[in-house]
């Protein structure tokens, strides 16, 4: 299927920040946690942010997957957008999706086709807080992630800003970020290749057996407001393949944010466009518009 490949990307990059939100998470109850929280709450409590996010991804020393993103939200217009490419040193791709006027709208670079679908807020989010998801979800996460609270720490620095950190090795990890680390590179051991798979996929080694987060390095910038100002992740995940071969993993993540209050995210025009419409319960239909 032609756009495998962003699905699987997607998937990449969201176990990878599901590995870095549960690690912060784990910080809960410290004061490392209590400085990363504050700053994480005034930071979405602005109107508007830009956040420009690198990823790669290295095997065994050797750079397999380099992807970057680009995402404007405006709260106040309820707008937003992302520019997005991921691949190898031999081939790129990308995506770009818009939300605007009460649809969100994706485009690859594959095709010169704009899916549009209407939006539908997560039914948490149809009454009462619109940027948390329920206390119960943070009470789970804290349960399953174990008591490492005393592993965070956090620093006042020079400028009046504050850097926290969490740092995890072997039997630190929490177990369920060792399930994460496994489902995500286990959805990429079974994924289908064909003749359309990118290369940077095909590379990617297939890990069957031994799969296992060996080190988890996170660290994040607070400025002088309580506002976060950037934050990297860094997961080592080693494992085998079928043949026995020994793998280790590196996901790098770093996220910047820019442009409080005053970003304006991109607007894409329809007009003489060909757009598809995503329906409800896989029914579309497709036109010129």
């Amino acid at each position: 299927m032609k756009k495998k490949w962003m699905t699987a990307g997607a998937g990449l990059g969201i176990g990878a920040v599901l590995l870095l939100a549960s690690g912060f998470s784990a910080m809960a109850n410290t004061s490392g946690y209590d400085a990363y929280k504050t700053a994480l709450k005034n930071t979405k409590a602005e109107t508007s942010i830009t956040t420009n996010v690198d990823l790669t991804i290295t095997d065994n020393g050797k750079m397999l997957v380099t992807g970057a993103a680009d995402l404007k939200v405006n709260m106040e217009q309820k707008s937003g957008s992302v520019a997005a490419t991921i691949g190898d040193s031999t081939e790129k791709r990308s995506i770009n999706v818009f939300r605007q006027d009460g649809k969100v709208i994706f485009k690859s670079s594959e095709n010169d086709v704009y899916k549009v679908k209407e939006m539908n807020a997560p039914k948490w989010q149809r009454n009462g807080d619109h940027s948390n998801p329920p206390k119960v979800v943070e009470q789970v996460i804290g349960t399953l992630l174990g008591n490492i609270k005393d592993l965070a720490t956090v620093e006042n620095q020079a400028n009046g800003g504050k850097h926290a950190e969490l740092h995890l090795s072997g039997d630190q990890v929490p177990a369920v970020v060792n399930g994460v680390g496994t489902i995500v590179v286990s959805k990429i051991a079974n994924h289908e290749i064909n003749e359309k798979t990118p290369d940077w996929m095909t590379n990617m080694p297939k890990l069957t057996d031994n799969i296992k987060v060996e080190k988890i390095d996170m660290d994040a910038e607070i400025s002088t407001k309580d506002i976060l100002e950037e934050q990297t992740a860094k997961i080592n995940i080693s494992g085998t393949d079928k043949s026995g071969k020994k793998h280790e993993l590196t996901i790098t993540i770093h996220v910047d944010y820019s442009d409080f209050n005053k970003t304006v995210p991109e607007h894409i025009d329809l007009t003489g466009k060909k757009i598809e419409e995503i329906k409800n319960k896989g029914m579309k239909r497709g036109w010129r518009h």
